[in-house]
């Protein structure tokens, strides 16, 4: 009897350290940013966005000054939309002979909109352009948007702007209204149901999104964290599907976009892992593969689109090249700074103009 409660008190023991343990990593999470590293940006995505049967989600029109704080990365934004969900407060759809196509760097995330690349842009130009930026879109999104806004409209230029993370296949964060409404119910629970004593001790096991990152992250020495999967999918040239779906979908905009003769651009974003590279091999020399997908199906992209004369930037080593100097994107997010936004709008300005003249010219005869 003895050695049975000897072993019992062993087992205990064994149980209870391996609970102190999974307690220990997720407090650590938590005050890292690692667990629900979104917590409260995750609920104010929300706030800001609502399901869309054929966009998967799109921002809410009409907002008014919707506050979106993320503590731990010290970063916030102040969100306004006009009656069809976009940054376009005040301008004129009919009236802007440059839009812009993007995801969350067209959207400009934590940047003061004035200060995003497409509103400095704007301040050059001294004309409206009008953002079609929606954070979490991809190429489906992307053909949507040249089919229901560029095509209705047909400005002079419309700038496509791709990041690494749209070389993934099927990229519709929300494939039906059950899910988008499942996901906005895990993302508002209180952090400690979140976690994975909370859901197998009290929780009855049952299954919620955590919001746990399955990147690796480490700090680089310029206080920059990189990740290892914030881009390309690892198997996007080898899957087969992917690559092909990305390049069939880029080539059905260049063909709409010569149909209604408006001028197409297509600029590609580097991540921040590509940009400071030399950062990421140091952490993750066994993790390459990643950022080889990144530059090979860029160039893939490039090639495609000047093989139809539509002009292609890829900004990939212009960043690297003003990496060494003031932070291009957020410590703790993937996203550019005002450094990053004034950067990229001056790559892209020389483009969109030769673009607007040669479009204008061509209609005229």
């Amino acid at each position: 009897m003895k050695l049975l409660k000897s072993w019992l008190a062993k087992i205990l023991l064994i149980l209870t350290g391996i609970l102190a343990g999974l307690l220990l990593m997720e407090t650590f999470a938590v005050a890292t940013g690692i667990l629900v590293q979104h917590a409260s940006t995750q609920r104010d995505f929300f706030e800001s966005i609502q399901y869309d049967s054929r966009l998967g989600h799109k921002a809410k029109p009409n907002l008014k000054d919707l506050k979106m704080v993320w503590k731990t990365a010290g970063v916030s934004d102040i969100i306004r939309t006009d009656s069809s969900g976009f940054r376009n407060l005040g301008r004129d759809y009919t009236k802007s002979n440059l839009y812009f196509i993007g995801d969350s760097f067209s959207w400009g995330e934590w940047v003061n909109e004035e200060n995003t690349f497409p509103r400095l842009i704007e301040s050059e130009l001294k004309q409206p352009v009008i953002n079609l930026g929606i954070p979490g879109y991809g190429f489906q999104q992307y053909e949507f948007l040249f089919q229901d806004w560029v095509a209705k409209y047909k400005p002079h230029t419309a700038v496509l702007c791709i990041f690494a993370n749209d070389l993934t296949k099927g990229r519709t964060v929300f494939t039906s209204k059950s899910k988008f409404d499942l996901t906005k119910k895990a993302v508002q629970l209180p952090w400690y149901k979140k976690t994975f004593i909370y859901q197998i001790i009290l929780g009855n096991n049952k299954k919620v999104d955590q919001g746990l990152s399955s990147n690796k992250r480490k700090q680089a020495k310029n206080g920059l964290f990189l990740f290892t999967d914030a881009g390309a999918d690892k198997d996007y040239l080898t899957s087969g599907n992917a690559a092909v779906e990305i390049e069939a979908a880029l080539s059905r905009i260049i063909d709409l976009t010569k149909e209604i003769r408006v001028h197409l651009v297509v600029f590609l974003i580097p991540s921040k892992e590509s940009t400071y590279i030399k950062d990421y091999v140091d952490l993750f020399p066994q993790e390459l593969e990643v950022l080889k997908n990144e530059e090979i199906g860029y160039q893939r992209l490039c090639e495609l689109a000047k093989s139809q004369q539509v002009t292609c930037v890829d900004m990939t080593e212009i960043f690297r090249q003003n990496s060494d100097g003031e932070k291009l994107y957020f410590d703790m997010d993937t996203h550019w700074t005002l450094a990053g936004h004034k950067l990229a709008a001056k790559v892209m300005y020389p483009s969109i103009i030769q673009g607007s003249r040669e479009i204008s010219k061509d209609k005229e005869e």
